[in-house]
């Protein structure tokens, strides 16, 4: 009888042993699948091939008309050529975090081109600031139907004010 206990118990241990490695398998397999799942996904509406960011046009030397202080951050407007958007008017909005190191941006602009049109553009951003320096990420939508993200530098020391503008859409 001892024998057949022992085949009995070796029997259910080669059992267990069976089914654990399956189960090892199986979450193994899942995770796999979920991980492709996630990947394909990412991949599938094309960021992974088309989000570039590659400038639209050389920056732009801008010279700012006005900075005006308000308590909770202020506005700064210039004007500048700026490429295909022809002889630009430019507005930043921004409202600073309780910081003052950061805060959010809401951009407005509108091109007067050499034919007699106009294109507009706005949205929304953020900012932050290193010393003198304001630096602004904007995304804006233009009325063209392109899309940029745009880098605006500020120096509040100097009043420069640099545009750099890149291809989204």
């Amino acid at each position: 009888m001892c024998g057949g206990a022992r085949v009995r118990i070796d029997y259910r241990a080669d059992r267990l042993r069976d089914y654990l490695y399956q189960e090892f398998q199986m979450k193994h397999l899942f995770i796999a699948v979920l991980t492709i799942c996630f990947v394909s996904s990412a991949l599938a509406d094309g960021h992974g091939t088309h989000l570039s960011f590659a400038p639209r046009q050389d920056f732009s030397e801008m010279t700012v008309t006005s900075v005006n202080l308000t308590p909770g951050g202020g506005t700064i407007t210039a004007t500048g050529e700026m490429g295909e958007y022809g002889r630009v008017y430019t507005t930043y909005t921004l409202t600073a975090d309780p910081s003052g190191m950061s805060g959010s941006v809401l951009g407005e602009g509108r091109g007067a081109l050499q034919d007699g049109n106009f294109v507009s553009g706005s949205g929304p951003g953020a900012y932050y600031r290193d010393g003198t320096k304001f630096t602004m990420h904007i995304f804006f939508k233009i009325s063209d139907g392109t899309q940029n993200l745009d880098k605006i530098v500020f120096d509040a020391f100097t009043g420069e004010l640099t545009h750099d503008v890149y291809v989204v859409k």
